[in-house]
């Protein structure tokens, strides 16, 4: 048996151990069972903010989400329905049962916490200040004054509000790329954006001379699930663990950013 075999039978084991605990699930719980009765798996990506996750010259949803997606599907040896959803689409698509569950670089929050379950990361990156070709900034102090563009309900507008920076006007757009292209369009003197975003936009163009300021945090990416869901979040955490030790996320990792994974926190 190989390696991969060997990991998705120690996966599958977990499943059937832990489908034996869904008759104390809460009702509208998603478990294994239900999933793998259905025959198919349904999982939330992300778009509108690459490499992490965008749309092909085909329609069809990839990036470094889908990978990870298309890897947990493995796991479970099920074809997968990839639904696409926009950052503000997320939560209310897993809420009202449109998705088993998201893989849709989703920052565990305080305030996120309260409505969905947060599996360990299984990703990470910096999150950057952009700006253009004519003013670059050090550090939160220079954005006084200053129009920030983020992408709402993110972790970025939750940290530049936090900061109360003097002046500073935080400008809300509905994803990554719309963000970014308000500060190309000079609707915005900033943009905070995942590096992984930035250094994508900063490669498709070239021409607006867009910089790298400062990092400001750096932030960690879960799975989530429906707040009863207790099963599927320990499944998808031992999924994480070996696609960790197995190296996959390295792999992921490298391919859509350069750079091996970093170091994930953990909670």
């Amino acid at each position: 048996m190989n390696v991969l075999n060997s990991m998705r039978a120690v996966v599958m084991a977990a499943a059937l151990a832990i489908t034996s605990l869904a008759m104390t699930a809460e009702a509208g719980a998603v478990t294994l069972n239900d999933i793998i009765s259905r025959g198919t798996v349904r999982i939330g990506v992300l778009t509108g903010a690459p490499p992490m996750g965008m749309v092909d010259e085909k329609g069809n949803p990839t990036g470094y989400d889908v990978d990870v997606a298309n890897l947990i599907a493995g796991y479970l040896s099920l074809p997968v329905e990839l639904v696409p959803l926009t950052p503000p689409a997320r939560i209310p698509a897993l809420q009202t049962g449109k998705v088993d569950f998201l893989v849709a670089t989703l920052a565990p929050t305080g305030e996120r916490a309260k409505t969905v379950m947060f599996t360990q990361p299984y990703s990470a990156f910096n999150m950057d200040i952009i700006s253009g070709p004519d003013q670059k900034f050090a550090s939160l102090a220079d954005l006084q004054g200053k129009r920030v563009a983020v992408n709402r309900g993110s972790s970025q507008e939750t940290a530049l509000r936090k900061a109360a920076v003097p002046g500073m006007e935080i400008v809300v757009f509905e994803d990554d790329s719309t963000s970014a292209q308000a500060l190309i369009a000079g609707q915005a003197d900033a943009v905070a954006l995942p590096s992984t975003v930035g250094e994508a936009i900063i490669k498709q163009r070239p021409d607006a001379g867009l910089q790298v300021g400062f990092t400001f945090f750096q932030q960690g990416n879960s799975m989530a699930t429906k707040l009863d869901d207790f099963e599927l979040r320990q499944w998808l955490n031992t999924s994480i663990y070996l696609m960790k030790i197995s190296g996959d996320l390295d792999k992921i990792a490298t391919k859509w950013t350069g750079r091996l994974m970093p170091t994930l926190p953990s909670f």
